[in-house]
Parts: C-alpha cells; structure tokens; sequence
C-alpha cells in the first residue's frame, strides 16, 4: 500500500472513531483547528471498583481558549490586502476579507493574549465537573494551587478555583517567581531544547510540508477567491512588506488560515455578531491539509517527533516528579484534597508524551505521517488538562488506585491492569521513577540545574 493510501486509510478510520463521539460538526472543527481547538466534553465514566471512593486529585492544566498572542498573522493579512486594494487588485471576496480582518483587529485591540468569554466559560465547567464527579475527594482540607506567570495562566487558575471557595476560603493561587518556573515553564530553562528547536532537523521538516505542492497549489486556489490573476502573479513572486521582510502567496494563505483557526477561540454568538466567517474560503480538505501544515510545529517541537525519549520530552521530567512527589505526600499526610496546576500547551504536551499516554506517545520517521498517529485537537485543545484520579479502599489491605485522564477522557498507561482505566498506583509509581531516574533525575536533583545540563 502506497504512502498516501495508506495514510489516508488510517486517518479514515480515525474520522470514523472520532464521529462515535462527537457530532460531525464539532470533529469538523476539530479537525482543522489543532491546538487552537475549544475545549470539548464527552462524559465517559467507568464504575469505580467496589469498595473504593476517590480521595485525591493530582493536576496540571492548559490555559482556556484566548485572543490571539499577538498581532503577526493580522499584520500579515491586512498589509496585504490593503496592498491590493490600492490598486483594485481584490476580488468581492477579497473586499470582504479585508473588512473581517478590520473587524478582527478591533475585536482583539487591549485583549491579545487575555482568554475569551468562551475559555472562560469552558475553564469554569472543567472545574465544576471535578467538584461533582469527586465529591468525596473535596473534603475541605487544603488544596495546593500553582500557575505559570502569564496574566492567562493565572486568570484561569482563578475561575478554576472559584467553586472551591465556599469550602475552602483561604485558597491561595501561587506563582513562582519569573527566574523559578522549572515546573511549569520549563521549556524555558534547556539550552539543549533550545538548540533542538533551531535544529536543521526540525527546520527542513517544517518547510518539507510549507513548501509541499499541495501547499503551493491549494494556496493559488485560495487566492484566486481573495485577488485579481495580476496581484497573484506579484504575489507568487513576493511582495515586500517592509524593508526586511517580505511575503509570498502560500505564506500569506497561511496566515489567513491561522487567523480561521484563532476564530474558534471565540463564541459563536460574539463570531455572528461581528460578522466573521472564513468558511468560503477554504474547502474541508484545504481546511485539514493547512492543519497539517500549521500543526507540525506543535507535533515536532512539543510532541513525540522522531523520537518520543528526546530532549522535547525529557523537558517535562522535573513536572513529572512534583506530580509524584505531591502525590505521595497527599497520600501520606492525608492533609491535601487536590493540587492543581494552570500553564500552556507547551507544558502538557511533552509530560504527555512522556507519561506515555494513549495517543501522545507515537513517533514518526516521516513528518508527513504524522497525521495518522497525532492529533493536537485530542491532547492540547484550549484548556487541556491531565487529571490523576486517587482512590483508597475501605479495607486497609487493599492497594491505591489511580485513573489518569485527559482532557477528561480515560486513557491507557503504558502498563498492564486487569481492570482498565484503574492502575495500582505502587506500580505506576514505581514505573515513572524508574523513568526519571534512567533521566538522572531523582528526587534530591535541582530542576534547574538539571535543565540546564540534559542533552
């Protein structure tokens, strides 16, 4: 079976997986809108063992859906299209994007970065769900809350919190300091991944699938909507944009198709009111080949890449050992109800990888396949989360238990249970610290210090 048969098969069946649980609508969303996706829910409960009840929650979350980080990909479309207009070089379609791009720049002016009213909402609902899918864990006792230090992270970490308040009023959200985020930024702290990013490897990848015929070609299809066969011609040739940049026709269809997916981040009722829709101008099989595109990035530099024991994984080693380590005090002291952690994409994908989660695990040798093995819209949605669910017996001689979730959905561990999605947590304790330790981490290391030394 030839590459493009085969990957094609593959990602049918995963369509057809994926429509069992969603409805077409929303897995057609999904599936063109990679991290940017809005969080979605689909209860999935499995009857907790006899005799048991949960007693402890160990997490770390994604911030919610937000506005767009900044300004780039508008920039990009505006000075282009205004470009075009000087010279009525744009179709109607055109003159209709430039007006959205104008309704967007206004929608996200005094906002980038900020959540929307939609991850708000979707923040405040995962938060609800823990409290009453887990009644018996809440016991007002203490939970421990920690946040990165962007102004998003913490927003969410405090409407997370916000239904806890009645049994726990002295809640407290702490951020450590900017030069102390090895927990949660610790993407920050490697020169080693530093060099991974801007690694050849990772460059001729990327520009492998940007530079791609089908790139190139559904690109010329999407600007036949947008301009006149004279600005095309300019724009296939590059257009400069300043001094010391310029652009050309699949960079700026690119930029476009970014701006699609930052759409998502909003309520469908503050899209309908502002007018915003990009739908006319990609097709569902443009839509999901510019995911492709865009979504590398994601998969080669925060996922399993070409090799899921690389240093874009080993990163999130120190995060994995506070979960360990905060677990087994909880359990120990029997003081703490839950601890909760709020940061970014770029802190949940790597420890998702390195948990070795169903569906966050699997690498490629070719980065066109990845596709079929990796799907961001399922593992770093916006407000993506992992949930280690603890559960004691009523009977003493009987061991703990742990179910992990992501994103509210039970996943498989990389170790054998008779009675799946529970796991005994010695064993799956003792399974990640033996992981950690063959990283030379253990648990009198310094994070810091051990960052700044793995290769």
């Amino acid at each position: 079976m030839s590459f493009i048969k085969q990957s094609f098969f593959i990602q049918f069946l995963i369509v057809a997986i994926l429509l069992l649980i969603f409805s077409p609508l929303s897995l057609a969303k999904m599936m063109t809108s990679g991290s940017k996706t809005a969080y979605q829910y689909v209860k999935q409960p499995t009857a907790v063992p006899a005799g048991y009840q949960a007693f402890y929650i160990d997490h770390i979350g994604r911030h919610g859906s937000r506005y767009l980080s900044k300004s780039k990909y508008e920039d990009i479309a505006y000075s282009v299209l205004t470009l075009a207009e000087k010279n009525n070089q744009l179709t109607d379609m055109g003159k209709s994007l430039l007006k959205q791009i104008i309704r967007i720049n206004a929608l996200n002016r005094n906002h980038y970065g900020e959540l929307t009213d939609l991850g708000r909402k979707d923040i405040s609902l995962i938060s609800q769900r823990m409290l009453n899918n887990y009644p018996t864990v809440f016991k007002g006792q203490k939970i421990e809350v920690i946040s990165s230090t962007s102004p998003r992270a913490k927003e969410t970490a405090e409407i997370f919190v916000k239904p806890f308040k009645a049994n726990y009023p002295d809640i407290q959200i702490f951020q450590p300091p900017e030069n102390k985020q090895t927990l949660l930024r610790f993407f920050e702290y490697s020169p080693a991944y530093d060099a991974y990013k801007k690694s050849k490897n990772i460059k001729a990848a990327l520009k492998l699938l940007e530079r791609a015929t089908k790139t190139a070609d559904m690109s010329q299809d999407v600007a036949r909507l947008i301009f006149t066969a004279d600005f095309i011609h300019q724009l296939n040739n590059s257009v400069a944009l300043s001094e010391k940049s310029s652009i050309k026709t699949a960079d700026f269809v690119i930029a476009i198709y970014q701006l699609y997916q930052e759409l998502l981040s909003f309520p469908p009722e503050t899209l309908a009111g502002n007018h915003l829709d990009f739908s006319d101008y990609f097709t569902q099989d443009q839509l999901v080949w510019f995911n492709t595109v865009v979504t590398a990035k994601n998969f080669l530099q925060i996922g399993p890449a070409f090799d899921a024991k690389g240093i874009q994984v080993k990163i999130a080693a120190p995060l994995l050992l506070d979960m360990l380590k905060t677990a087994d005090k909880a359990i120990t002291d029997k003081n703490v109800d839950a601890n909760l952690r709020f940061a970014h994409a770029e802190t949940v994908s790597p420890l998702a990888t390195l948990l070795e989660l169903e569906g966050a695990y699997t690498a490629v040798n070719s980065v066109e396949d990845y596709p079929s093995v990796w799907q961001a819209e399922r593992i770093i949605p916006m407000g993506a989360n992992i949930q280690w669910i603890f559960y004691q017996s009523n009977q003493s001689n009987q061991p703990i238990l742990i179910k992990v979730m992501l994103n509210e959905r039970e996943v498989h561990l990389p170790l054998p249970t008779n009675n799946f999605p529970y796991y005994q947590w010695d064993e799956v304790k003792q399974y990640y610290k033996n992981k950690l330790h063959k990283l030379g981490l253990t648990d009198e290391s310094a994070s810091l210090e051990w960052l700044n030394k793995v290769k």
